[in-house]
Formats: structure tokens, sequence, C-alpha cells
């Protein structure tokens, strides 16, 4: 039995309005699918986030999070802006450069000595394909009177030491600002106080610092400790000494030719020989002047070191206890 005609031509009409409509279909929800698919940027508060200071750093971490499966690379870059006219603004750097979410790179921010004061906008941009997306931060630098810092660059070696020998350090004297001067260096106290403990001394004493480098000064602390004078020379050796030097070359004198020349020779030699038992008596190798016999107590000593400039002004770091710059030394 055949199909009417009629429903054979109305089929046919229909199949391509059945195709057009599945692909439509298709369509859109492989739209819907590609439209929720995204990424976020989401910056961290910047440390320090009360600012820093011109010379100074900043950092933050950037979130990078797909939305809808999103697995793409992210590429990113970042700006900064400011009405502050100048050559030194801060400098934004991210690493890495490149990055699949979920991830989160690193934003560092430094600045320069001359970098002004004020308020700046950190823009990073994340970019994969057609998707693009921002965030922003604030980055605030803080105008610093001119002063300047003490801190120890190199700490105290040897760290522990017998009584009689010494130790050194390094001091770095940092300008702040526009600070320039010249810097007269010492120990403000050691503790604990005894009767010989440890003294220090910096060299060079003073240090001109300015244009924002700093400048280094080798602190030594010596000990009091035993002369170490040698027992080879004495007055009763100086005496027989110089009985036996008249006595040969009066011997010299009786003796004739070749014998003479021997007894030269040994005169010669109890010469140099005897210039040799001088040479332990001419210095004391306690490192101190140490006519009282003084020795320094066995405990460790604690140096607070300071300093001050031709207009009276100490390091801005001298009123911290936390931030002083200190140098210990242990002696046996």
């Amino acid at each position: 039995m055949s199909s009417h005609p009629r429903m054979v031509n109305f089929r046919l009409v229909l199949r391509p309005f059945v195709f057009a409509l599945l692909l439509a279909l298709f369509t859109v929800a492989h739209v819907s699918v590609a439209y929720g698919q995204s990424f976020t940027l989401t910056p961290s508060a910047l440390s320090p986030s009360a600012g820093i200071d011109p010379g100074g750093s900043a950092t933050a971490t950037i979130s990078v999070q797909g939305i809808g499966g999103f697995d793409s690379s992210v590429s990113l870059t970042c700006t900064v802006t400011s009405s502050i006219v100048t050559t030194d603004a801060p400098l934004c750097t991210i690493s890495p450069l490149s990055v699949i979410p979920n991830a989160s790179p690193a934003l560092t921010l430094t600045t320069v000595g001359s970098t002004p004061s004020g308020t700046y906008t950190i823009t990073v941009t994340g970019t994969s394909g057609s998707e693009v997306e921002t965030a922003q931060l604030f980055l605030n630098v803080i105008d610093v009177e001119p002063d300047y810092t003490l801190t120890v660059l190199r700490t105290i070696s040897p760290t522990t030491v017998n009584a009689g020998n010494g130790a050194e350090a390094t001091i770095t004297v940092t300008p702040l600002g526009t600070y320039t001067g010249t810097v007269t260096l010492s120990c403000l106290s050691v503790t604990p106080t005894v009767i010989a403990s440890p003294i220090c001394a910096f060299d060079p004493p003073s240090v001109q610092i300015g244009n924002s480098v700093g400048t280094s000064s080798v602190l030594t602390v010596s000990t009091y400790g035993p002369t170490k004078n040698s027992k080879l020379w004495s007055p009763r050796s100086f005496y027989a000494f110089a009985f036996i030097v008249p006595g040969l070359a009066l011997a010299g004198l009786g003796i004739g030719g070749s014998r003479r020349k021997k007894m030269l020779w040994i005169f010669m030699l109890m010469a140099i020989a005897s210039s040799l038992l001088f040479l332990p008596a001419c210095g004391n190798t306690s490192g101190l002047n140490n006519n009282n016999s003084l020795v320094t107590p066995k405990n460790t000593y604690t140096f607070t070191l300071t300093g001050v400039d031709s207009n009276g002004v100490a390091p801005s770091n001298s009123t911290s206890n936390n931030n002083q710059a200190t140098v210990s030394l242990t002696v046996n």
C-alpha cells in the first residue's frame, strides 16, 4: 500500500527545517559553553601595605583563576601610571609572565632614591586570545626626611675569642632621601659593663655619604689579655752578653792569622743571635696597652653602635631597640 503523495511531499519539505533547527540548537549550545569559559585576575594587598620609601620595594601576588573549565595560557603585563611627572617612576615586574590557571604569579614594584613621593596606579592585564581581564593596585611612595641609617653589613668574626684577642665586623652607613654629610662612628654602649671590658674602634672613624650610596667602615673589637712577651730575653742575659762581646774582642786582638778570622766570625754570629733575642721583646701581642695586667672577664659582650654628623644628627634607627645596629663578641 503506497503512501499518500501529499504525506511524502510534507516530509520532504519538513526535513530541511528539522536539520536547520538542530544546527541552530548545537551552535547555541556551543556558544553558551564558550561564553562561560574565562578567567579572573585578583591581586593580593601590597606588602608593605602602608607604602615604601624612595629606594624601597613592595610585592604582591596575582591570582589567575579559570572559569568554566578555562585552561588556556594567559599572558600578563603591568603598567605604572600617575599624575606625577617623573622619569623615575616605580618599576613593575611579574614572574612568570605567562601562566595557565589556576596560578599565582609574583608582582614586584621597585623604586630608586629619586622616585618622587605620591600614589602610583599599577594596572595588571591578562590576555588569552580575545579574552582580556585587568586588575589594579595602588602604591604609596612616602616622602622621607633627609637622614641616614647604620647597619651591620658583615657580622663580627670570629664570634668567640680568648682574652687578649680581637674580632672585626663591617658597618655600613646608608643615606635616606637626599641626605648628604659626614658621619662619625662610635660605640654607644657595651654590656655588661665590667673592669677591662672590650673596647671598639672604627677604620675609618668618619665616612662621607650621599646620592643614595652607602659607605662602609671596619669595626674592630679588642680585649685585654695576658702579656705574651718572650722569656728568651731578660736583664740577666743582657748583662751576660755585654760582658761576652768585649771579651771576644780583646781575645781576638791576641790571636793572629786564621784563628783571628775564626773568632771574628764567631763574634758576628753572636751579634746576629743577640739581635734575634731582642725581637720578641719589642712588642706586646695582647693587642691592648696592658701595663696593669688586665684580663677581660669571660662573658658575651654586646656593643650598640651609633654615629653623629656635623649637625648632631644620629642615625634614624638609633632610637628603636629593634633596629639598632649591634654586634656581640664572646670572650672565653
